[in-house]
């Protein structure tokens, strides 16, 4: 795929050269290696910056683009951070990047997405610097990309927005300045030297508080202090509540993005503590900062869509759709593409099978995407976009609103480039056309010559695209930091794959470089992604390069096994389904509880078990032939219960097979058995290490199985004969009339004894459905409608949390301390200028908060688990000191000591309970 298909003989298209931009590129992440291939494919002269968190602060972190330049020197510019900690840094890092632009001559600058890239003044020093910024301009960024000014001019042109507050900043001044507004307004102004437009006291009390708190952004000095702003949004939310009683509310930065600075809260207990939290992620507690968030309505049962825009100023074009619904922690896992051409095309297929209900679903969607291009593309139109942007809606049933504008290019862009190209058209000549693949590529385009190029016309690639993201996070989909990279296999057949370089081998020796994911920035390690004909097949491409996809290290946590197993569940269920916002939630606490009962599951118990049943019912013989494939069914099933998103994947992948009912067997468990191998990637392979595929004795086991019912279906006439008719027959004494055996009793009575001893053992196949029967999995049902209908225990957001815990416990500890859960920054305090938390001494109670730990831009309160008194703080820092997994964080003296579960307890619950499950498991005649 070419970023753009130039004729070389159109001399219309010859004029749109980049030979004369030099660009320096200041992101970092996948974006960045993404940028650099497509600024080089276009003749763009580029360098970029590198940060000493990317480079010297942590062993190994050395960033992986450095791999494929081979000119560092020149190229390469280092800075302390990518934008600081704080409101002064971040001014003194835009300065730095101002003079290495121009010192080396770059005339160009492109930001990617995360850091600066939406900061209006950023953006505004840079133009004024005579840099061009490639990306939306400050004019557009300011109206658009702050959150609150953006629901204004959605407002100002009908488009539907939800329903909550945009202004408590504003409102908090209001509040402060009392009965007489204007007097107190002249007075700060005064005090302060604001400086404001001369009409600035035109407009309402609400106009002048925002006028007034823009002039103090610009002069660094705040007009309330964090407790008004507190105490206010508590007013604004009872009031809220008062209108819209059982709502959950949502806090988000006007800043905010990629699911930081925001947060969800259900009581006004929650709201201090959460404003805070808000303010800590969006680095917005210093004097000046800009502190307004949105209160908005949390709308429960929704799904995240989003709709991609390219403008050049004059001309808006919408690019179809995304679906982002699969998400956790406010941040996006799985993308798709919605397109109307994908929607309409299925919605027929669905009515031809009679599927007439989730046919009018569809075409119902269909409305709604329809309904959201045309505002979006109106919205970029009213704003004259210039670049890039992405309209986000929330869909609720038949009704979207306007969420926000996110005026920068997204981390999936590339499901929009799967499914949509450009064909811009020399208005003179209409046979003189050229095609752009690449939205960056469309960037650079647009930023060189926007008001030169015509309104492109949108042609379709792909029926569908999708995108995975390769997070740092361990199986509970937690940030996990400090993992090293040693080996990850090549991008698969059909796979695209933006990984900052951490798969670019050592040239002269061909083995792969290590690389530490230290955590000092996002969790997002790298993003996987493809196509298909349909949605069924983009699902299947994506499983298939999870299923091959090889990545090893130390302590190395990266969300893959999550992945395989969610496209199976997806697959098994319908592809079109429509899970909304909080379903992975839901999804893990339903993992969490599969894992907790295979904790107490012991296979090794199984298999004694298991071998104490074959020989009272076969004899010696029959438990000589079991022991045989000790490793054949332990090596697999063991996999399955250590890593439960596989066993996710694994039922899902099952039961789609035998669709009539949870546990009858309408597959022959011998085949069940080689497609689990398969499914596990454990058959025989020629690249694949001897220690990870199947042993050649269990091969030779299963083989000669495979090959007996082969040989029984072609020989004996059973070719069409599904194994739930077969089955049942193979346990006649006498020949059966269906085989064409001529009533050879002696052949007859070799074939029962080999398929009984092909068979035997096979019974703990039906383990993993046993639990899952158990743990609910078959409770989770996706109706007519296409939504999947989630049992209440999984849904309760207590209990998602307590069962999702089983999926990444903390480190083992004493009775008396407090471990770091992973490696990360931790923090004594909630700001610099703030007290401890807590003190040696000093007593606790249960939730108290002790300190914080910044994961890859995430805080996590660390709470106390049990009340008692501070013995020692064991970490102690001002500005943050980072720990390690396992480290000590406090010791504690606890009020009433811990009492902790003796193995032999642990043991004798595991021996109850495999027991109990070995109780379903049901020998052959």
């Amino acid at each position: 795929m070419n970023a753009i298909t130039f004729n070389p003989d159109s001399s219309w298209q010859s004029a749109f050269s980049f030979d004369h931009v030099k660009c320096l590129i200041v992101c970092r992440g996948p974006i960045r290696l993404e940028a650099m291939t497509v600024f080089e494919e276009l003749g763009v002269n580029f360098g970029i910056l590198l940060s000493e968190k990317d480079s010297i602060v942590y062993p190994q972190t050395l960033a992986p683009e450095l791999r494929s330049l081979s000119n560092r020197s020149e190229k390469v510019h280092h800075v302390p951070d990518y934008m600081g900690t704080n409101k002064g840094e971040r001014l003194q890092r835009i300065e730095q990047i101002i003079n290495i632009c121009h010192e080396h001559a770059y005339t160009h600058l492109f930001a990617g997405y995360g850091f600066m890239a939406e900061d209006a003044e950023f953006v505004s020093r840079i133009e004024n610097a005579d840099i061009s910024f490639v990306g939306p301009s400050s004019r557009v960024i300011q109206q658009a990309g702050s959150k609150d000014e953006a629901k204004d001019l959605a407002r100002s042109i009908n488009v539907s927005v939800t329903p909550g507050e945009d202004r408590i900043a504003a409102i908090t001044l209001l509040t402060k300045a009392g009965d007489s507004p204007d007097e107190y307004f002249r007075e700060i102004v005064k005090k302060h030297k604001l400086n404001l437009p001369r009409n600035w006291q035109s407009g309402d009390p609400i106009d002048q508080a925002i006028a007034l708190l823009q002039a103090s952004y610009k002069k660094q000095v705040d007009l309330f202090s964090i407790s008004e702003l507190q105490k206010e949004t508590v007013r604004q939310v009872e009031k809220i509540w008062r209108e819209n009683p059982g709502k959950r509310i949502r806090l988000k930065h006007v800043d905010g993005g990629g699911g930081k600075g925001q947060r969800v809260i259900s009581s006004l207990g929650e709201i201090e503590e959460n404003v805070m939290s808000v303010l800590i992620e969006s680095k917005a507690t210093r004097v000046g900062d800009n502190k307004n968030f949105l209160i908005e309505l949390n709308i429960e049962d929704t799904r995240h869509n989003e709709i991609q825009l390219l403008g050049n100023g004059e001309w808006c074009i919408e690019l179809g759709g995304r679906d982002c619904s699969l998400q956790m922690h406010e941040q996006k896992l799985l993308e798709v593409s919605l397109t109307e051409e994908m929607l309409t095309t299925v919605a027929e297929e669905y009515e031809s099978a009679g599927k007439k209900t989730q046919a009018e679903v569809l075409r119902t969607d269909v409305k709604i995407l329809k309904s959201m291009c045309k505002q979006a593309e109106e919205f970029g139109k009213a704003l004259h976009l210039d670049s890039v942007s992405t309209f986000e809606c929330i869909v609720e049933q038949d009704a979207h609103y306007f969420m926000e504008v996110n005026t920068r290019i997204q981390v999936e862009h590339r499901v929009t480039e799967m499914v949509y190209r450009l064909r811009f058209t020399n208005p003179e000549d209409p046979e003189d056309t050229f095609i752009v693949d690449s939205l960056i590529s469309a960037m650079m385009l647009i930023n060189c010559y926007g008001k030169l190029l015509p309104r492109p016309e949108r042609l379709l690639r792909y029926a569908s695209g999708i995108e995975a993201r390769l997070n740092a996070t361990n199986p509970a989909l937690k940030p996990h930091a400090g993992g090293i990279v040693r080996e990850w296999s090549a991008p698969g057949e059909h796979e695209i794959r933006d990984d900052q370089g951490i798969g670019i081998r050592n040239p002269d020796t061909g083995i792969s470089q290590f690389y530490n994911l230290a955590g000092a920035y996002d969790s997002n390690v790298a993003l996987s992604v493809t196509n298909g004909v349909s949605r069924r097949e983009s699902f299947e491409k994506l499983a298939e390069i999870f299923r091959c996809m090889t990545v090893r290290g130390h302590d190395l946590h990266l969300n893959v096994d999550f992945h395989y197993g969610l496209l199976h569940w997806l697959l098994g269920k319908d592809p079109m389904l429509k899970p909304n916002t909080s379903f992975v939630s839901a999804y893990l606490a339903l993992t969490g509880k599969i894992k907790r009962i295979c904790n107490l599951v012991n296979l090794d118990v199984v298999w004694n078990i298991q071998l104490e049943n074959v020989q009272k019912k076969y004899g010696r013989e029959g438990f000589t032939i079991c022991d045989q494939k000790i490793t054949l069914l332990l090596r697999p099933l063991k996999i399955l219960f250590c890593r439960p998103h596989l066993m996710m994947g694994w039922l899902a992948f099952q039961k789609s097979k035998n669709k009539e009912s949870n546990n009858s067997v309408r597959q022959n468990p011998v085949e069940i058995l080689r497609d689990l191998y398969h499914f596990l990637r454990l058959d025989q392979h020629p690249v694949i290490s001897p220690s990870e595929q199947i042993w050649s004795n269990d091969q030779n086991i299963l083989e000669s199985a495979v090959d007996f019912y082969s040989d029984l279906a072609d020989n004996c006439g059973q070719s069409d004969m599904e194994w739930s008719e077969l089955s049942p027959l193979l346990n006649y004494k006498k020949v059966p009339a269906s085989f064409l055996l001529n009533e050879n009793t002696k052949l007859w009575e070799r074939i029962l004894a080999a398929h009984r001893g092909h068979q035997i053992g096979l019974e703990l196949l039906s383990l993993p459905e046993i639990i899952a029967e158990k743990a609910g999995f078959f409770q989770f049902r996706v109706n007519d409608k296409l939504e999947v209908e989630i049992p209440s225990e999984f849904s309760d957001p207590e209990i998602a949390k307590e069962l999702s815990a089983e999926l990444a416990p903390h480190p083992s500890a004493s009775g008396n301390e407090i471990l770091a859960w992973t490696g990360g920054t931790f923090y004594s305090r909630e700001t610099p200028e703030a007290e401890e938390y807590v003190r040696e001494g000093q007593h606790i109670e249960e939730g108290d908060v002790l300190g914080l730990l910044e994961v890859m831009k995430m805080f996590n309160q660390i709470r106390a688990l049990f009340p008692g008194t501070i013995r020692k703080v064991c970490v102690e820092s001002d500005s943050g000191v980072i720990v390690s997994r396992g480290q000590s964080l406090f010791l504690i003296d606890p009020d009433v000591p811990s009492v902790t579960e003796s193995e032999e307890e642990i043991f004798k619950k595991q021996h109850e309970t495999t027991n109990s499950i070995m109780q379903n498991i049901f020998l052959p005649n």
